[in-house]
């Protein structure tokens, strides 16, 4: 059997309901990413190709079409009459004659070893079925009954519990594993015998000659989100581990309770967050780097070394040996070269700034091109928006320009070229060339003593 493929279900055509949300419930967020997709990751991860994976989902919900595009085959439950009747949808040939792993769609803290593990015990067995249990009574999930054996003598759904069987602490997760050939036959004989008169999966082991409960030993792993209450647990969860794998791997985590790391993020050995850090998208910080306290980035490229202080970064990429704030803002198609250092309140977008210069304090660089070894003076600015259009300055190569300089773009200024304090520069500046005042004119330089 186990060299037969293997495919997934994954059942998300659930109402969400109590998320209140206009956002399908399998689309809300974990640690940066859907908690539809840490699923399909968990499938993908044990070896289960994009053509075996299929999940199951409720018509007229477009935004779940157009995410899962390319990611796994659709089956769509035209009416919502339980999960015996979801995962029926899907066409026998499809599922072939291997083995069937089914999942929850909001279940995404499930850990692909874990599912390595449960898949194994399954083979293990040698029977039609495996279901996947934990000790929790908290949770109103249905109850796994025992035989005498051991064996599994029922599934119960919460709903339909006795008083007696209430007091069973052992739930279902809703994590399966299935002979597809004994799924097909088993899910044709279902019927809608319950209060809520639905077809229940969990019927489908009265229709098998055989089924293995796997205990799983952590509980918070299975864990099911139907509210926004259930979605900041989940979260919590996922971040915790998220920043423990990433401290494992060498990096320093100040305060693990105030820092946030997204999914996908990656940060080299150690590299220091200091607390209230947010680092989200597709941020990849290199090693030896201290970022924060109170640092927010989304989407950049950090060489090693860098230091970020208090500061707010989107799209913005650093060289090594750089470093920002406090209180900078960086802003998409910023580019700072090997040991470039931006100061307090200064605010830099779609500019590149070349290796050793400075941005110390309260400026704005907006479409700039900066060079080597450039200081830009307090409170200095590049008018680069004419009401119309952006556009650009040129600043080359060992320019010093004044504080509260103003370059009315479209400007160059040459190597060497120097502003005075307050000049507003409106005509481009030749190389080794001072100029002062409104408008800006050239002065010559002192001849030296």
């Amino acid at each position: 059997m186990s060299d037969l493929p293997l495919s997934a279900v994954i059942l998300a055509a659930g109402r969400g309901i109590r998320m209140r949300s206009r956002t399908p419930k399998v689309l809300h967020e974990i640690c940066g990413r859907s908690m539809i997709d840490w699923v399909l990751g968990a499938c993908r991860e044990v070896g289960i190709e994009s053509d075996r994976l299929f999940v199951v989902h409720r018509p007229g919900e477009p935004g779940v079409v157009d995410h899962l595009a390319g990611k796994a085959r659709l089956v769509a439950q035209p009416e919502p009459l339980g999960t015996g009747h979801a995962l029926a949808q899907v066409p026998a040939e499809w599922l072939g004659q291997g083995d069937v792993l089914v999942l929850n769609g909001d279940g995404p803290l499930l850990r692909p070893e874990t599912i390595r593990r449960f898949l194994a015990a399954h083979r293990a067995a040698g029977l039609p079925a495996s279901l996947a249990s934990v000790d929790d009574a908290s949770r109103s999930d249905g109850r796994v009954l025992r035989n005498r054996d051991g064996g599994l003598a029922a599934i119960i759904e919460y709903r339909d519990l006795t008083e007696q069987s209430r007091n069973v602490s052992e739930i279902n997760v809703g994590l399966y594993c299935f002979a597809a050939p004994q799924l097909s036959a088993a899910l044709a004989q279902l019927r809608p015998d319950n209060q809520a008169g639905e077809l229940y999966l969990v019927d489908v082991f009265q229709h098998l000659s055989g089924t293995q409960v796997v205990k799983l030993p952590d509980p918070e792993e299975t864990i099911g989100i139907n509210d926004r209450v259930q979605l900041a647990r989940a979260e919590t969860a996922m971040r915790r581990r998220l920043l423990e794998s990433l401290m494992l791997d060498g990096v320093t985590v100040r305060d693990p309770t105030s820092t946030y790391v997204a999914a996908g993020v990656s940060i080299g050995q150690d590299t220091v967050l200091e607390p209230y850090t947010m680092v989200t998208g597709t941020t990849r910080i290199g090693k030896d780097c201290r970022i924060g306290p109170f640092a927010q980035i989304s989407d950049c490229q950090i060489s090693d070394g860098v230091r970020i202080d208090s500061s707010w970064l989107s799209g913005a990429t650093l060289g090594s040996g750089s470093d920002c704030g406090p209180f900078s803002k960086l802003r998409a198609g910023t580019e700072l070269k090997e040991s470039v250092h931006v100061g307090s309140f200064a605010e830099l977008v779609r500019s590149e700034i070349g290796s050793r210069s400075a941005v110390p304090h309260v400026s704005y660089l907006g479409d700039a091109t900066v060079g080597e070894g450039v200081n830009i003076g307090a409170g200095s600015i590049t008018a680069n928006y004419d009401g119309r259009q952006k556009k650009a300055t040129v600043i080359e190569d060992d320019c010093f320009i004044g504080v509260d300089t103003m370059l009315v773009a479209p400007r160059r200024l040459g190597r060497g070229a120097r502003t005075g304090a307050g000049a507003v520069v409106t005509k481009d500046v030749p190389a080794g060339v001072t100029v002062v005042g409104v408008p800006a004119r050239a002065i010559p330089h002192k001849e030296r003593a």
